[in-house]
């Protein structure tokens, strides 16, 4: 039986679920899906508070071997606590693009009721660690508006964390619909599912 190697995740905002569209939603089927083929899967996006070990174990019968994370906001402690699973179970997540991440302390559990406990994390000027394991980070961020998202940080000197952009005429909730944003997606995530095909040299 043909089985995906490849699978496309990603995790929407602290606002964003199921049961309403978003900028992220469009996003994801306008720039996303289009990239499912016989060799990758993608997800449409799961909640910011989705079980990822369920979803990393169902990845993991299913034989995928290497994951991309797209993230927006809070989602993107979901994809950090995906990636420190996924890594434990062996799949490999080596690349990750986050719209405005915004910090949230780890020992938080992911659920809404603790929101309160997190805000004033929100006002700080705080640092999100990239587990090690992610070979490419790139994130983008705004400074109009609270909460705006927080400084991406490498944990290994073999990871490349980049910022692409600072935005100042996006604000929190806008900047999930930015074009530049599903810009860089469409292009780390097509060069992720399309890597360049070893040169076999003769003997």
């Amino acid at each position: 039986m043909k089985r995906f190697r490849n699978a496309i995740i990603s995790f929407t905002g602290f606002r964003q679920d199921e049961s309403a569209r978003s900028g992220f939603e469009d996003g994801y089927f306008r720039e996303i899906a289009p990239l499912q083929n016989s060799n990758t899967i993608t997800f449409a996006p799961r909640t910011w508070t989705t079980n990822i070990e369920h979803l990393a174990d169902q990845l993991k019968r299913q034989g995928v071997e290497r994951v991309a994370l797209v993230s927006y906001s809070h989602g993107q402690a979901a994809a950090t606590a995906f990636s420190r699973y996924a890594y434990e179970i062996g799949i490999d997540v080596d690349l990750w693009l986050a719209c405005d991440p915004v910090y949230r302390p780890t020992w938080l559990p992911r659920a809404t009721w603790t929101q309160p406990f997190a805000f004033r994390a929100i006002f700080k000027t705080g640092k999100i660690k990239v587990p090690q394991w992610i070979m490419r980070t790139v994130y983008i961020r705004q400074e109009r508006d609270l909460p705006r998202g927080h400084t991406l940080v490498p944990t290994a000197g073999h990871q490349v964390v980049e910022l692409a952009g600072v935005y100042h005429t996006y604000g929190h909730c806008e900047i999930d619909e930015a074009p530049e944003w599903w810009a860089i997606v469409k292009e780390e995530l097509h060069r992720w599912a399309n890597p360049p095909k070893a040169i076999e040299i003769p003997e």
